[in-house]
């Protein structure tokens, strides 16, 4: 447990460490940019690779999947409704920040190295939903909303489509349904590459994040948070209590909720032009508040 609790602390150290170089001068606040654009289009996309090609999807539990993009879902339309009659980059950073959940940097090793392998397929059946909901419907919606011109389904799908990482999730999901696997030189490459993934994203937060905001800047992050663990809350006693499987399904999934913010919201943010120093602002407190909560849910659920 204390391995798992330092491999946790290290993620913060990280953001951490990019927030000092930030405040030394060694790195810029727009540098975020770039090191996102790194992040979301080379290393995260080569873990990816890696981390699909080590287990096998089972067609009966993509149940779990459909999960994923459910509570992204939601969580996103309570934004959006929360927000409703603020101008449109509000509504766009609502849609955005709200649901998503770190599974391969945090989730996964924290979990597996308490529970041991076994949970592995269904944290990763829930991570497949998870990025349809995030990288998918998410980006896609609060992209549009953060554009000018009209708001309809086709302009939404039409962004969903844009989504890279999205196609990257649909492939690999498909790719691994039939039983293929990358062939040995192409796993070398994506594994070196995808390993630094964990760090620049971290890294990326800590150059974007900001602890002297604006009070309306915790005001807006103090709300999200709120809301976000209210109805992760919610969902985890539904989850727990009334989905009808096994009590290791229902334990892994209830913890899973209590993820910190998935690292490419704050790339997305960016993308979109909208608040990035509030968006990793959140991502950072979600981060402390997965490292003494999931703990606790694990021992609690056990």
């Amino acid at each position: 447990m204390l391995v798992i609790l330092a491999k946790a602390v290290a993620l913060v150290v990280i953001v951490a460490v990019g927030f000092t170089i930030k405040r030394l001068g060694w790195a810029k606040a727009s540098d975020f940019a770039l090191l996102s654009s790194i992040v979301l289009r080379v290393t995260l996309p080569a873990a990816l690779l890696t981390y699909f090609n080590g287990f096998d999807i089972g067609t009966g539990l993509l149940t779990i999947s459909l999960i994923g993009v459910l509570v992204n879902v939601v969580q996103q339309a309570v934004g959006y409704i929360l927000a409703r009659g603020k101008p449109r980059a509000d509504r766009a950073f609502a849609v955005l920040n709200s649901g998503s959940y770190n599974i391969g940097a945090f989730a996964m090793p924290y979990i597996a190295g308490v529970l041991g392998p076994g949970p592995v397929l269904y944290l990763s059946m829930f991570d497949i939903g998870n990025s349809v909901g995030a990288a998918g419907v998410g980006y896609g919606w609060g992209m549009t909303l953060a554009q000018e011109g009209r708001i309809g389904v086709a302009g939404v799908l039409r962004r969903v489509a844009r989504s890279h990482l999205l196609w990257v999730y649909l492939g690999l999901t498909v790719f691994r349904l039939a039983g293929l696997h990358l062939p040995g030189v192409i796993l070398t490459l994506t594994s070196t590459i995808g390993a630094a993934n964990p760090f620049l994203a971290m890294l990326m937060i800590g150059v974007g994040l900001e602890v002297r905001l604006h009070p309306s800047k915790y005001r807006l992050a103090a709300r999200f948070l709120a809301v976000r663990y209210a109805l992760n809350t919610a969902m985890a006693l539904v989850v727990w209590y009334l989905l009808p499987f096994n009590q290791d399904v229902r334990r892994v999934i209830a913890v899973l909720l209590f993820a910190p913010v998935a690292a490419m919201i704050s790339g997305f943010t960016a993308s979109a032009s909208l608040d990035v120093e509030s968006s990793a602002f959140i991502t950072s407190v979600s981060i402390v508040v997965a490292i003494v909560v999931m703990p606790v849910l694990l021992m609690v659920l056990a």
